[in-house]
């Protein structure tokens, strides 16, 4: 009880008395509520599995809602971020080290320098359903939206 007391009053004198009375306003209960499930959807800029550090970086810019596969792909190149096959496994082997917070949020990891064997024209992806980690594949020609990250190797 005196942590939370402790951290009531540290938020109080950081975000001012209006902004902390406004926050905790009776009247502002379902917007407080909404923007806490928002901030709780923050993701890592960074996670490390089997020993390997990568940067998380998403693909779209300001005011893009999605992109094609293409532009995915050149993107990552432009960033340095286009991995293939060999960081892909890796992932999936690891996939028991990614962080909790990544799961069930929709996040798809791309890997624009693996292609499917039968279609150069697929990339993999690795995202989490069903409770765990699992490759998919996604033409360039579909719309890639704000849930798409790429992985740059640190």
């Amino acid at each position: 009880m005196i942590n939370t007391l402790r951290s009531v009053a540290h938020l109080q004198r950081e975000i001012g008395d209006d902004l902390f009375e406004a926050l905790v306003s009776s009247d502002h209960t379902e917007a407080v509520r909404r923007f806490a499930k928002k901030l709780a959807k923050i993701l890592p800029t960074k996670i490390t599995v089997g020993g390997r550090t990568y940067e998380i970086l998403p693909i779209l810019r300001e005011g893009e809602e999605s992109v094609k596969g293409d532009i995915v792909v050149a993107r990552a190149r432009e960033m340095n971020a286009h991995l293939g096959i060999d960081d892909g496994e890796h992932l999936l082997a690891h996939r028991d080290e990614l962080p909790a917070v990544l799961r069930g949020q929709g996040i798809v990891f791309v890997f624009t320098d693996w292609c499917h064997p039968e279609d150069p024209k697929s990339v993999a992806r690795v995202y989490h359903i069903g409770g765990d980690w699992t490759l998919g594949w996604d033409g360039l020609h579909y719309d890639f939206s704000d849930d798409t990250r790429v992985l740059r190797r640190k």
